[in-house]
C-alpha cells in the first residue's frame, strides 16, 4: 500500500522477508511549519525478517549553500551517511541489524541556515520515530517493534542535537563535525551512558575550525576514553565525513575508522605514551638534547656551572632566554650560582630555540610558566599550544614538561595560581618508554656541581607519573601540542584562595543543591573549621602543604592522593591521622564512600582529593540520606546561620571537642562560638557578591 502523499520504491520478499527499500514522504504533519523545499521526510531500510525489533537512525542535517531550494534527494541523502552498505563500494556490507534510517528536512531560516524545531521539544523526536515505523510497516507489511535509537548530526545539525539532548536518551550519537554550539547536553548524556556501561558516542572535527573547541570538551569529559566512546580528528572534507564514516559507523560504532587522527584527549588521561611528536614538541626535546650534549664537549665528562667553558653558555641561556646579561665573573662565582639558580632560564631557552614564540612565559622562575599554562587550560585557550595538567591527570610526551615542587615548598597544581612564591623545577620530556619517561633539566646537581643533566622518571602502567617515593614532589605536566589536541579545562577547577572556595562551595549548595543561604552558611562554617574549604586537605596538614601530614612512624612527608585514599592502619602505610577532603571525613567507610563516590557520570576516585565540586555533591548525598535530620533542620526556611552550624557540628562533623560532653560545656561552646564565626564570614562572602 502507499501512505498518500509519499512515493514508494520498494520490492517486497515473496516469504517471511521484505528486502531494502525506500519511502519518499512529501508532507509530514508534524513538519508542516518547517519552511523550504518538500519532501519532508525519506526513509530507507534493508532486507530483514517481517517480524523484527527495528533499530532507528535519525539523522539531523546541516547548513545548505542552496538555501531554501535545498532538498533531501538532491542535496542531503546521499551525503548524509544514512548508509547500511559502502556508498563508494555497495557489494561492502554494513550494519545487518534491522535497521530504519529516517531523514527528516529542516526548518529553513534564512542565508544558509537549518534548524529543527519540530524536533526539539520533550516527546518530538519519539513522535517523529513513531511516526516513521508506522509508515514503514504499512509500506512492507513488516510488523515493526522499535529497537534501539541512534541519532546522528551534521555540521548546524549538531545545534538541535544539543536540544533533543537535554530530555532525550538515544542508545548512540554520532557527531559528524557538528559541536558548534556548548557540548553540555552531549556530556551529560554521555557520562551517564558511559557510567552505565552502556551506548557510544562517536565525534569527529576538524582541527582548526568551529567545532574543535567544543570537541575536545567532550574528550575531557569523558576521560578516559574507550572502544566505543571517541572523539577523534580528520582532515576529511567537512561535507564528506557523514559520506566517509556513516556506514561504517552504524555498522559498528567501536571500529577504528580509516582517515581519524587517534582518540580524543580525555580529562585524566594525556594520549598515550609512544604517540606521534609534534613539531613544536619535537623541536623542543630536539634542543634539549643538543644542550645536553654541549655540556659534555667531546663526549667527556660533564662541564659545571663555575667551568671557565660553561660560562659562554650560560650567558646564551640568560640572554636568549630571559633577556638577562651576565657576566663571566658572576657565573664562575659560587657565591653568585647558589643565588641565582638557572633551570628555569634553561627551560626558557630552549622554548626560544625551538620555536614557542610568544606562547610561552619566559621566565628566570618556572612559577611563571607553570601560573600561565595553567591559566591556559583552566580558561580553555586551545590557541596556546602550552597547558598545565595535574600529575595525576595528563600522561606526558616528547616535548612536555613535567613540574615538581622543590625545597619543601608545597608546590601543588592548586597553589600554584596563587601569588606566592613557591620554589619549583621542571624538565623537558625527550624520550618516552614503557615504564620509565627521560627528562633533561637544568642546573641539576651532581657529585661536582650543577650541570645540565638527564635522568628517568618512573611511569605507571597507564603511562602517567608514579607520584610514589622521590617522585611524589611532582603535581603538573604542562603539554605542548600545536594542534589543538588539548584537554579542556577540568569540569571542576578549585579556586585560588580560601574567599573563593567559600564563595563557590556557598553557590554550589544555594543555587545547585538549593539550600537556604543560612543553611548553605552553617555547613561552610564548619568547612572553615574543618578544611579550610580545601578538598586535598589531610588531617594534621597545614593550608599550605595541605597533602604533607606525619606517617605511622612520626615522619612528616608529602602523600599522594592513591597514599591517601589507600591508608591502612593494619599496613601501616599512608597518612597517621585519618581525616580527608574537606568536611575531613575520618571513619572507615565515610573515607571510603567518597573514594567511590560518582560525580557527572565518572567515579573521579583519588581524583576526588583535587575535586571540589565532587565533594559537595557527596556531602550532600550523606546529608539527604544517613544525616536526613540534619538535612531537614538546615532546609528550614526559618533556620538561622547560627543554628545550621550548630547542628552540623553536633549531629554531623562531631569533632572530639564536643564529642561525650553536654551542650553547655565550655569546651563545646567555645568550638560552636568559632563555627558560628566562621559561618557568619561564608555568609557575608556570599552576600557581598
Amino acid at each position: 500500500m502507499t501512505a498518500s502523499p509519499a512515493a514508494v520504491l520498494e520490492h517486497r520478499a515473496p516469504h517471511d522477508r521484505t528486502h531494502g527499500g525506500r519511502l519518499v514522504v512529501e508532507r509530514l504533519p508534524q513538519l508542516v511549519r518547517h519552511r523550504g523545499t518538500g519532501p519532508d521526510l525519506v526513509l530507507r531500510w534493508g532486507s530483514m525478517p517481517r517480524a523484527a525489533t527495528v533499530d532507528v537512525v535519525v539523522h539531523l542535517h546541516g547548513f545548505s549553500a542552496r538555501g531554501a531550494r535545498m532538498t533531501l534527494p538532491d542535496d542531503k541523502e546521499r551525503r548524509s551517511g544514512l548508509d547500511l552498505s559502502d556508498p563508494a563500494n555497495p557489494a561492502t556490507r554494513g550494519r545487518r541489524t534491522p535497521t530504519l534510517l529516517v531523514l527528516p528536512r529542516g526548518h529553513f531560516h534564512g542565508g544558509r541556515r537549518y534548524s529543527f524545531p519540530a524536533l526539539t521539544a520533550p516527546g518530538a523526536l519519539a513522535r517523529l520515530v513513531d511516526d516513521a515505523l508506522r509508515r514503514f510497516s504499512a509500506a512492507t507489511g513488516v510488523h515493526a517493534t522499535r529497537g534501539k535509537l541512534i541519532l546522528t548530526a551534521h555540521s548546524g545539525g549538531g545545534s538541535a542535537l544539543m536540544a533533543i539532548l537535554r530530555h532525550a536518551d538515544p542508545d548512540e550519537v554520532h557527531a559528524f563535525d557538528a559541536l558548534y554550539t556548548d557540548p553540555a547536553p552531549l556530556i551529560a548524556w554521555a557520562r551517564k551512558r558511559k557510567a552505565a556501561g552502556t551506548g557510544a558516542l562517536r565525534v569527529l572535527f576538524r582541527p582548526g575550525e568551529g567545532t574543535a573547541a567544543n570537541s575536545l570538551r567532550v574528550a575531557a569529559a569523558l576521560a578516559p576514553g574507550s572502544r566505543t566512546f571517541r572523539v577523534e580528528r580528520t582532515r576529511v572534507a567537512h561535507d564528506d565525513i557523514p559520506r566517509i564514516f556513516g556506514w561504517r559507523l552504524l555498522a559498528d560504532p567501536g571500529t577504528d575508522l580509516p582517515e581519524a587522527g587517534g582518540h580524543g584527549g580525555p580529562e585524566h588521561e594525556a594520549p598515550s605514551p609512544g604517540g606521534p611528536a609534534q613539531p613544536l614538541c619535537e623541536a623542543i626535546a630536539k634542543v634539549a638534547r643538543e644542550q645536553f650534549r654541549r655540556w659534555r664537549p667531546g663526549r667527556g665528562a660533564a662541564l659545571t656551572e663555575t667551568d671557565a667553558a660553561a660560562s659562554a653558555l650560560l650567558r646564551e641561556y640568560y640572554r636568549e632566554g630571559v633577556g638577562v646579561t651576565v657576566s663571566d665573573a658572576q657565573l664562575r662565582s659560587k657565591a653568585y650560582q647558589a643565588g641565582h639558580p638557572w633551570s628555569a632560564v634553561f627551560v626558557s631557552y630552549v622554548m626560544r630555540r625551538a620555536g614557542a614564540g610568544p606562547a610561552f612565559r619566559y621566565s628566570a622562575a618556572h612559577q611563571s610558566y607553570i601560573r600561565a599554562a595553567r591559566a591556559n587550560r583552566l580558561r580553555g585557550d586551545t590557541a596556546n599550544p602550552f597547558w598545565a595538567f595535574r600529575a595525576t591527570e595528563a600522561v606526558p610526551r616528547v616535548g612536555d614538561l613535567v613540574c615538581a615542587a622543590r625545597q619543601d615548598s608545597g608546590a601543588t597544581y592548586d597553589n600554584i595560581g596563587d601569588a606566592r612564591y613557591r620554589a619549583t623545577h621542571c624538565d623537558v620530556v625527550t624520550d618516552v618508554r614503557p615504564g620509565r619517561i627521560r627528562v633533561i633539566g637544568g642546573n641539576v646537581g651532581q657529585t661536582v656541581g650543577q650541570t645540565v643533566g638527564e635522568k628517568s622518571l618512573r611511569t605507571r602502567p597507564d603511562g602517567k607519573l608514579d607520584l610514589t617515593g622521590p617522585q611524589s614532589r611532582f603535581f603538573a605536566v604542562i603539554t605542548c601540542r600545536r594542534d589543538g589536541r588539548h584537554l579542556p579545562p577540568a569540569a571542576s577547577t578549585v579556586p585560588t584562595g580560601q574567599d573563593a572556595r567559600i564563595r563557590r562551595v556557598m553557590d554550589l549548595l544555594v543555587n545547585t543543591y538549593h539550600y537556604p543561604v543560612n543553611g548553605a552558611a552553617g555547613v561552610v562554617g564548619n568547612l572553615i573549621a574543618e578544611s579550610g574549604v580545601q578538598p586535598d586537605r589531610i588531617e594534621g596538614s597545614r593550608e599550605d602543604t595541605p597533602m604533607r601530614s606525619a606517617d605511622f612512624t612520626g615522619r612528616v612527608r608529602d602523600f599522594t592522593p592513591d597514599e591517601v585514599r589507600d591508608r591502612s592502619t593494619t599496613a601501616r602505610t599512608g597518612p597517621r591521622l585519618p581525616g580527608i577532603g574537606l568536611a575531613q571525613w575520618t571513619s572507615a567507610n565515610r573515607r571510603a564512600g567518597l573514594f567511590r563516590h560518582g560525580f557527572r557520570g565518572r567515579v573521579p576516585g583519588s581524583a576526588i582529593l583535587s575535586d571540589l565540586d565532587a565533594q559537595v555533591d557527596y556531602l550532600v548525598t550523606e546529608l539527604r540520606g544517613d544525616y536526613a535530620a540534619v538535612d531537614a533542620v538546615l532546609r528550614s526556611p526559618g533556620v538561622t546561620a547560627d543554628q545550621a552550624a550548630d547542628v552540623v557540628v553536633l549531629k554531623f562533623e562531631r569533632p572530639a571537642a564536643v564529642l561525650d560532653r553536654p551542650v553547655g560545656d565550655p569546651g563545646v561552646q567555645e568550638v560552636l562560638a568559632r563555627r558560628r564565626a566562621h559561618a557568619a564570614r561564608a555568609l557575608a562572602l556570599h552576600r557581598s557578591r
